[in-house]
């Protein structure tokens, strides 16, 4: 047992920490977009991310459209997957072994564009230019597929 408030400041401190906890993030497989064999290897392997989501493997959820010019700051062909952190190792792992000739930026989902894009993003293969003048600040973390009831829409357990 802590004494003199020592256990009140310690709960305080974790739940700040808690608070500031990343619960999702985006997975974005790039191609070359006029190159047929990095399309058709970027639509299998969007292809397979589905199959294994059907079969209960992991459950990150591949969104519904494909870029197939740039689009946000993505200066090539690419998609997303989202994935909350319940799931993120499963993923991760996955990835790294199975991205074949992509490349994918992993990057948090918070409140700031900016540095999810850049400081706090991650790259397996190479990484490309970005085009950051169309991110920026949020007002909250953008909640996606809420319906599902991980990440940020996870129940709280406290």
């Amino acid at each position: 047992m802590l004494i003199d408030g020592k256990k009140s400041k310690i709960k305080t401190s974790l739940l700040k920490e808690e608070a500031e906890e990343i619960k999702e993030y985006h997975f974005h497989v790039y191609f070359f977009q006029y190159n047929e064999k990095h399309r058709a290897s970027a639509l299998a392997l969007r292809e397979k991310i589905s199959e294994l989501v059907e079969k209960g493997f992991f459950h990150p959820v591949p969104y519904k459209t494909v870029n197939y010019a740039p689009l946000g700051p993505h200066l090539v062909g690419s998609y997303e997957v989202w994935c909350p952190k319940e799931h993120f190792s499963r993923v991760y792992s996955w990835f790294l072994l199975h991205r074949g000739i992509h490349s994918v930026l992993i990057h948090p989902l918070t409140k700031k564009e900016v540095l999810d894009h850049t400081d706090r993003a991650v790259w397996m293969g190479d990484s490309f230019p970005l085009d950051l003048s169309i991110l920026h600040d949020l007002d909250q973390v953008p909640l996606q597929y809420p319906e599902l009831g991980l990440g940020y829409s996870a129940p709280n357990d406290n």
